[in-house]
């Protein structure tokens, strides 16, 4: 499989591959310029058996990838070959390197056990021979690659894995005994490590065939454990833990604290390598989130000698996944995910499937202060008057009921926040339509777009958005690279209206009212922190109760309010945050402060154990 260096980059984490290459200097560790060189042989023609098995050995050794799809049969793994759109590919390249202290959190669902739990112990664990050797120099291979091949596959090698319960962790084992005893490719092509009756082979310890002086070992080449097992007297060379945090122990403190003390006693069963003192194990941590205070946020906070590589089933986790575009859709399309965020909840979606755990000390804004409303009809017109006035009707909320309000008489305002490419990307674009009430104050979401799209498609929606409020000018921001989007839009606007609105009804009427439209530039302060302050600055008026939202809709700015300050999309929001610079009011600093205090204390008091 072809790939380019700049896909390369996309899929390595920039941070991995800089240590990395430090790393390399010292001699301790290979760098990725050499562990990513190999290129797949493929399989043209017909040719001899010999051929054939020295062919699928040569690319089971050289990529994980194709080990896990064609010589253990994972048929269920994307196949794409673009490798910027082939999650499993990327996951394989995440570990295929010289030293893994990695922790991987992938969706639920997403094969991430597959790959990490069964694939990459066995392809660790390969016998790559002198004879191996002799082929690769053959086709071109040099020394340091030779090295890459030796440090990557060792037949003696010794795995634990450690799963949150020993029934779980057996399943895992199951699985890889599968491929030893019943899988006529892996059996073929490596058929020197299949066991035989001297071989120990039960439901937690599998040993392979091993060489010689490794006879003596008690350990398998794969162990299996469930948290909590004793350690004493045993050594290992990698330790994976797959999912070591479960339902267990987020419903116990004391479980959890266990299970994150048992992970840091762990690095005792590690057999050191005694040719390098700076050298770790490999040791690999797998899952997807439970919650802000699981075990990956305590090793976010005090092992930061481990990689992360975190992906979001909807994504927005990385360069090569733009938010709203779904990173497996063979098996989980947009809306199956929908339905499932429906299931689950927020939360619970947001840990597992999005990896992005919400801590509810931290979130900074409470459904419960918004106030809601739906469109309606004028019940004064006929029944069958098409021209009848829409109206927002007001849900009861503690006895009051409100009078219908017609949102042409309100104050109205489009925000337009585009995100920072002008492409389509991680980032969003998010349009919000608001309309005001002063006396009493009362600000309605309206209407709320955000997608990540090309500039012709937001110009589009905008436009059209425009034309439905009846709005006289748009607010936008204009910093840095997104003064390009307010000169194509000022074009739109002068020549191009028509391909705009061809075709449509009332095709005239839309392009002379958009003719008349404003763009104005928002004032946008230049310092670190001004997104947050223009976000926190919407806290007041949500606790005076003051925003209402539409209840069918708006779940762009649903997610984004129940998730904030914790989740990975701020763009609803930030249009928002800008509202009193439009709306004709500001918020004081010292009511932002006040409000982020009144909701610690408030949650404080809802958590506090009776």
């Amino acid at each position: 499989m072809a790939y380019s260096v700049e896909d390369l980059k996309n899929i390595q984490d920039d941070k991995i591959a800089e240590d990395e290459y430090a790393k390399s200097k010292e001699g301790i560790y290979i760098p990725r310029r050499v562990t990513d060189s190999f290129r797949v042989i493929p399989i043209v023609g017909t040719v001899s058996r010999d051929t054939l098995r020295a062919i699928h050995r040569i690319n089971s050794f050289g990529s994980l990838f194709y080990f896990s799809a064609v010589t253990l049969g994972k048929h269920k793994l994307q196949r794409n070959p673009d490798i910027t759109k082939n999650l499993h590919y990327q996951m394989c390249k995440s570990v295929e390197k010289d030293g893994v202290q990695d922790v991987i959190e992938i969706p639920r669902d997403h094969f991430k056990s597959t790959i990490y739990s069964e694939c990459f112990p066995m392809w660790r664990a390969l016998p790559f021979t002198t004879q191996d050797e002799l082929v690769f120099r053959k086709i071109g291979y040099g020394d340091e690659f030779i090295q890459w091949m030796y440090r990557a596959h060792r037949q003696n090698y010794r795995w634990l894995l450690i799963s949150e319960i020993i029934s779980n962790a057996i399943k895992l084992g199951v699985k890889v005994s599968n491929h030893y005893v019943n899988n006529q490719m892996f059996r073929w092509v490596f058929k020197e490590i299949i066991p035989d009756a001297s071989c120990t082979w039960t439901a937690n310890s599998l040993h392979h065939k091993r060489t010689p002086d490794a006879s003596g070992h008690g350990e398998g080449t794969y162990d299996f454990m469930g948290v909590g097992a004793a350690l004493q007297s045993r050594h290992y060379d990698g330790i994976i833990q797959d999912d070591l945090i479960g339902k267990k122990a987020m419903n116990s403190e004391t479980v959890l604290a266990d299970t994150i003390e048992y992970h840091k006693l762990l690095v005792g069963a590690m057999d050191a390598d005694h040719t390098s003192g700076n050298r770790d194990n490999d040791e690999l941590i797998v899952g997807n989130r439970w919650a802000y205070n699981d075990l990956n946020s305590y090793i976010r906070q005090n092992e930061d000698y481990f990689n992360f590589t975190t992906h979001s089933a909807l994504g927005g986790c990385c360069k090569l996944h733009p938010y709203g575009t779904p990173i497996f859709p063979e098996a989980f399309d947009i809306r199956k995910l929908e339905r499932w965020k429906k299931r689950l909840g927020t939360y619970l979606f947001s840990c597992q499937f999005l990896n992005v755990p919400i801590n509810p000390a931290e979130v900074k804004f409470s459904k419960k202060d918004l106030r809601y409303f739906e469109f309606g009809y004028d019940q004064s017109g006929s029944v069958t008057d098409k021209k009848r006035r829409v109206t927002i009707k007001h849900h009861v909320h503690e006895g009051d009921v409100m009078l219908d309000v017609l949102p042409r008489t309100l104050r109205r305002f489009m925000i337009l926040d585009p995100n920072h490419s002008g492409n389509e990307g991680r980032c969003r674009h998010a349009i919000t339509v608001t309309g005001v009430m002063d006396d009493p104050r009362r600000i309605y979401l309206l209407d709320v777009w955000a997608k990540s799209v090309g500039t012709d498609s937001l110009i589009s929606t905008m436009l059209h958005m425009a034309y439905a409020w009846k709005l006289e000018e748009i607010w936008m921001e204009t910093i840095a690279a997104q003064k390009y989007l307010k000169y194509h839009l000022d074009y739109v606007l002068k020549v191009g209206l028509s391909a705009v609105f061809s075709g449509e009804e009332n095709y005239t009427e839309k392009i002379a009212w958009c003719k008349k439209l404003v763009i104005k530039e928002l004032k946008t302060p230049k310092t670190k922190n001004a997104k947050q302050m223009r976000i926190d600055g919407l806290g007041p008026i949500i606790e005076r109760n003051e925003l209402w939202v539409n209840t069918h809709g708006q779940q762009e700015f649903m997610e984004e309010l129940e998730s904030y300050p914790n989740g990975q999309l701020r763009d609803v929001l930030d249009t928002l945050g800008y509202g009193p610079q439009v709306w004709g009011f500001e918020v004081a600093d010292k009511d932002i402060e006040e409000s982020v205090l009144v909701r610690k204390a408030k949650w404080e008091r809802e958590t506090r154990p009776n």
